[in-house]
């Protein structure tokens, strides 16, 4: 049974990684707009007195790079990474050059034990089938002390409620492709202690997107929980 569990989840995860490539190969315009999202202000303030000028940050699932300026305003040490090089081929120009691009999957990402001093993990864990390994693979890669700055939506969360189709318990694919995972704040704490995580400080937040082309059409707001935790050492 739990074999077939497994298989089930990686024949899972590989359609919906094609699903989310497919998104970014489907349109010249940024899916996500340029706009940072809209948590990662609040939580600079916990994030910047741990850093130095040879901190190293990972934008882990950074898509289209919407992030990333942010990124670079605290550290000269950014790596961006994603599954999709059609996400990761739109980074602006402008910015190209001060980062390193990887294409890679989340669950393998090509660097050492502890080379990062903070991890950004956004608008990731609730499209993964199987997020532990991510987790895991996350907290492998940060520093004793280093923190990951996470979201992980609930059913407050507006897109919980529009075309979704269910396919397992509490598992739903969006528009019949993409993959998504509604949890309780207390599953979302116990999924990071889980993978080896200490909580640093946590808030539930909402912020107001623009339309997604190819994906949403009407200006929206997405509630979510947030969480920064940090790699015990």
């Amino acid at each position: 049974m739990t074999t077939n569990h497994r298989d089930n989840n990686l024949d899972l995860s590989d359609q919906n990684k094609k699903a989310w490539d497919s998104l970014y190969a489907s349109t010249e315009d940024f899916v996500w707009g340029f706009q940072p999202i809209g948590f990662i202000d609040i939580f600079i303030p916990y994030i910047k007195p741990r850093l130095s000028n040879v901190s190293c940050i990972l934008d882990a699932g950074a898509g289209e790079g919407r992030n990333l300026p942010q990124l670079l305003a605290l550290s000269d040490h950014i790596v961006a990474c994603d599954a999709s090089g059609n996400a990761l081929g739109k980074i602006p120009t402008a910015i190209r050059a001060s980062l390193k691009i990887v294409t890679c999957d989340l669950e393998a990402i090509p660097f050492d034990d502890g080379f990062f001093d903070v991890i950004l993990l956004a608008d990731v864990v609730e499209t993964l089938p199987d997020p532990q390994p991510v987790l895991r693979e996350l907290h492998r890669l940060l520093k004793p002390g280093g923190l990951l700055l996470c979201n992980i939506p609930g059913f407050e969360d507006g897109i919980a409620e529009i075309d979704m189709e269910t396919i397992g318990e509490n598992q739903y694919l969006y528009q019949g492709r993409y993959f998504y995972r509604f949890v309780h704040q207390d599953e979302a704490i116990a999924l990071l202690e889980s993978c080896g995580f200490k909580m640093v400080h946590h808030q539930l937040c909402s912020w107001v997107e623009a339309a997604h082309p190819s994906f949403r059409s009407d200006v929206h707001t997405h509630s979510s929980y947030v969480f920064l935790v940090e790699k015990a050492g």
